[in-house]
């Protein structure tokens, strides 16, 4: 009859006995033990997963990383490959100014064309693509290429005297190396 007048979710009284009081005593130890097994396990669950996705941020971030690096040199060697384009273009518009008629020089015509040689030059080194300045430089082989070589002053010895064709670079990478003439120096 004392169950009848239990609050619901309250436990049934116990009789005082010796032997139901000794068995509930070692239930509670073992199901806190269970208890304390199954935190642990969820603890390492959470540091796995938490290393997993530390490990996918980090994947995430060298992909980016990755992507935009290759971006970049897309669209260096994009410039490069135009200016290898538009390079020879260039050399002859060089030529062509350079032999205009003495008559010619100082006529506005002529004037515009230069003002077009200047603003195309200036668009290359907008975009990162620079003469090589060559002339009375030391030969470097990395940058010039010696077509020829001329008796020359102990002074211009291994150094360029005359530039035949004008060299391009985009950074430190030779796009086309310089066509020059080297100073030997005098035997």
């Amino acid at each position: 009859m004392p169950e009848q007048n239990r609050e619901p979710g309250e436990a049934p009284a116990s009789e005082p006995t010796g032997a139901s009081g000794a068995d509930a005593a070692p239930a509670a130890p073992v199901e806190a033990e269970a208890l304390r097994q199954e935190l642990d396990e969820a603890r390492g669950k959470a540091r796995e997963y938490l290393g997993l996705l530390q490990r996918a941020q980090a994947d995430f971030v060298n992909y980016r990383r990755r992507v935009e690096q290759e971006r970049g040199e897309s669209i260096l060697a994009g410039r490069a490959d135009l200016a290898q384009r538009i390079l020879p273009a260039i050399d002859d518009f060089d030529r062509a100014v350079q032999n205009r008629p003495a008559e010619l020089a100082d006529s506005q015509w002529v004037q515009g064309i230069e003002l077009i040689g200047r603003k195309v030059r200036a668009a290359l080194e907008g975009a990162g693509i620079v003469s090589i300045d060559a002339l009375g430089q030391e030969f470097d082989p990395w940058e010039h290429e010696a077509v020829m070589q001329a008796p020359s002053s102990p002074e211009e010895a291994g150094r360029v005297i005359e530039v035949f064709r004008a060299g391009y670079k985009q950074g430190s990478k030779v796009l086309r190396p310089a066509q020059v003439k080297v100073g030997r120096g005098l035997a």
